[in-house]
């Protein structure tokens, strides 16, 4: 019986520096599972866990196993790809991965990895990460902004898939700011703008998580001093959709004009998008370019419909484009 041989994918190799249950990348690994990917999700660490996405089954394993691992990989039909985000952690295991396994590499650049860096930790973090480019056969970015940094880049964004919850809330004059609070967020318009709106009750979700003990007592001072201000603590994905379902509106006061925000894509405006939840945000590069998409999701989350959003989904097909494998 002749026809035309179904088509093998390549294995993909997932290595992130994040646990599965805090890893925005978590949910490409399952949709490029969903697409016939056999994909393997390593958590890369001193002594690493790697969990089959088909299966389920997790493991931990020594750096030296892992590095036998990969050595299996070379010679494997089709090439298999590993798609680096870890950041810039263990950059020499990295390179020897890299080197035993003859795989295709993909370097998730989602961030400006030097961003909070200064000094010596500035100079050496940014040798690793000129390695890492120039070992890399693909470059992936998130943020537009990012390919002025590393022009032979191509655009992959960041993703949601949360769906559009029936509100649990019609109060409006809750404001949600969900958000890692370190150097990003500017805290004289965040004050300015809980004391210029004392009728309104903002609601702070997220981890403080700057390095700067001066700013981190000013956050704390200003949680415990303003009567119209809530601190709820740090907040995991998987509080997102009933925490989504509670509001009709986030306020995202980034810095702008800033070095820090220049080259960010802020996985909270797809979240608040996918579930209806109206952004305010200062105007930071990638919600000018996401101007659009912001006002008509101001328009529907009035109507507790879903905003337009990327899914995940759609993020997994644009890396196999990429990649050419779609």
């Amino acid at each position: 019986m002749n026809g035309t041989p179904p088509t093998v994918l390549p294995d993909i190799i997932m290595l992130t520096c994040r646990p599965k249950d805090s890893d925005f990348r978590y949910d490409l690994a399952r949709e490029l599972s969903a697409l016939g990917h056999h994909v393997t999700y390593i958590y890369l660490k001193r002594r690493p866990d790697i969990t089959d996405m088909a299966t389920g089954t997790q493991a931990s394993r020594s750096i030296p196993q892992l590095l036998r691992l990969f050595a299996g990989l070379r010679g494997r039909k089709p090439r298999p790809i590993v798609f680096q985000s870890t950041n810039l952690v263990l950059p020499m295991v990295i390179v020897a991965l890299r080197r035993l396994s003859g795989a295709r590499w993909v370097f998730d650049m989602h961030d400006d990895l030097l961003y909070a860096k200064t000094g010596m930790a500035r100079r050496r973090a940014r040798f690793a990460q000129s390695v890492m480019v120039a070992q890399s056969d693909v470059i992936v970015h998130a943020a537009a902004t990012l390919q002025r940094l590393f022009p032979r880049s191509r655009h992959i964004g960041n993703g949601s898939s949360l769906q559009s919850l029936p509100k649990t809330t019609s109060d409006d004059r809750k404001v949600l700011i969900l958000a890692s609070l370190d150097e990003r967020i500017d805290l004289s318009l965040m004050k300015a703008a809980i004391r210029a709106c004392p009728a309104r009750q903002f609601h702070v979700h997220g981890r403080i998580a700057t390095r700067d003990p001066i700013l981190k007592a000013e956050l704390e001072e200003l949680m415990e001093g303003e009567p119209n201000v809530t601190y709820h603590g740090p907040y995991t994905d998987r509080d997102l959709p009933t925490l989504l379902a509670d509001y009709l509106v986030t306020f995202a006061p980034y810095k702008t004009g800033s070095i820090l925000t220049e080259f960010i894509d802020p996985l909270r405006f797809q979240h608040c998008l996918a579930s209806a939840v109206g952004i305010v945000s200062t105007p930071i590069p990638a919600a000018v370019d996401r101007s659009d998409e912001l006002d008509a999701a101001l328009d529907k989350a009035v109507a507790h419909r879903g905003g337009e959003h990327r899914t995940w989904r759609m993020v997994a097909e644009r890396l196999q484009q990429i990649v050419g494998i779609g």
